[in-house]
Formats: structure tokens, sequence, C-alpha cells
């Protein structure tokens, strides 16, 4: 399973997302289902996205990574590179934690309801039980699972654009994440007790946890709600 850093380019004025993943095709899969919505985080894609339609963008690999290497300290090098220029789709500037700085409505939970009361949750559940979807829903649903096929021109422009000088890390060297940029993680247990890691691969051999379980922790800043870390906490020092 690839995991590293990803683009979502569009190919009309060369505008990007830029983000990481653990698994390219989940990632992409979540990106392209958001977007067709209109429910996306990110209000400069799905406002692109909607200007432009679907065929204008294209999911790329731009930097794949070993398992050891800190996928977030990764995704930052590019944040930190790249966010507040106009031709960059993205608003946060920390992977570890996308919604600092951001207040009112640029916050992305801005005027949203957290949890549903106890009466939503059954009257959802009952309606939920009562809905049978039809074979032509499923095979929509399907549809709108599935790629798209991008134009032979619109392939020639993608392979331009990262290819030679229009590619980023033309003539540069790549930082060697897994040494580089790897950061302190303070763990903290159920009971309070706080161990700090020298980084996040320590955190992970020491605890035996998985990378996808650790990076949302980070990503998140939340506490574990369920596994045998249920109610641990993991941040970066």
């Amino acid at each position: 399973m690839a995991r590293g850093i990803y683009k979502i380019i569009n190919v009309i004025n060369n505008k990007f997302y830029v983000g990481s993943a653990e698994d390219f095709t989940r990632r992409k899969r979540v990106h392209w289902w958001m977007l067709r919505r209109g429910t996306h985080a990110n209000k400069h894609l799905q406002s692109a996205w909607a200007k432009y339609k679907e065929q204008a963008f294209t999911f790329v690999i731009v930097e794949e990574l070993n398992e050891i290497a800190d996928i977030l300290a990764a995704e930052n090098v590019w944040l930190k590179e790249h966010v507040g220029k106009i031709y960059c789709y993205n608003i946060a500037m920390d992977a570890t934690s996308p919604q600092t700085g951001m207040y009112g409505e640029k916050n992305s939970m801005f005027g949203k309801t957290f949890t549903h009361t106890e009466d939503a949750k059954a009257r959802i559940g009952a309606a939920a039980k009562l809905r049978i979807q039809t074979e032509e829903e499923k095979v929509k649903r399907r549809k709108s699972m599935q790629g798209h096929i991008v134009p032979a021109s619109v392939k020639e422009k993608i392979s331009a654009k990262l290819s030679g000088e229009g590619n980023f890390w033309y003539g540069k060297q790549r930082p060697d994440h897994a040494e580089k940029v790897s950061k302190a993680v303070v763990a903290t247990d159920a009971a309070g007790n706080i161990t700090t890691y020298s980084s996040i691969l320590a955190l992970r051999e020491a605890l035996n946890i998985k990378p996808p379980t650790a990076n949302r922790a980070l990503k998140s800043g939340k506490v574990l709600t369920r596994g045998p870390y249920k109610n641990w906490s993991f941040k970066y020092a």
C-alpha cells in the first residue's frame, strides 16, 4: 500500500491542493466523493470544482515515503512552501493542526452542530432500517466511486506540468523525512502519565501502534476512543 504526498491539480490553471495519505487510492476516493457531493472541507477547492467541473482535475502522486517516514512532517514541508501562494488551494499551514488560527467562518466547523440529540439518533436509525436501495441506486453509487476517463490532451498537460522545470523537485535535493523532519512526540495515557518519544517511529515501535492510528491521533489532536490505547492522546512536543 503506497503512502506519501499527492496533489489534486487543476489542469486548466495549474493550481493545486497538496496533502498526505497512508493509502493513495482510498484518499482520492474520499476527496472525489466529497467534491461530487459539494461537501469538501476546503472551500477553495470545492468552488474550483464547481466552476471547472470534474474533468479539469487529476490526482497525482508527487512523493512516495517509506513506512518509517513521518508523513505529517513531510506534508508540512510542502504546506510551508506553498500555502498562501496564489496557485495553492490549501488553507491550513500545519498538517498536525489543520484548524490552527482559523476562527469564525474560516473554520470548516463554523456554524455546524457537533452531536445529534438522542431523539434525532433514534429517528435516523429507524429511517435507515426502512430504506432499501434500488438496483438503479446501487449502480449509480458504484459508478460515483469509480474514476473517469482522462482525455489525451489533459494527460499531455499533466505530463508537461510535472516534467523538467515544471516539477517542484527539479534541481533540488529531496529531504530525508525519516531523519531531518522528525519531531518528538508526547504520549499521555489514560491515567494521565506522560511519556516523550524521540520520533513518531519510536512511539510506534514502543507501543506497537499502527501508523494510521498514530497519524490520525496526531493530526486530529483528539483522544483515542477505542482499542488498546483508549483514552490515550498524542501530540508533537
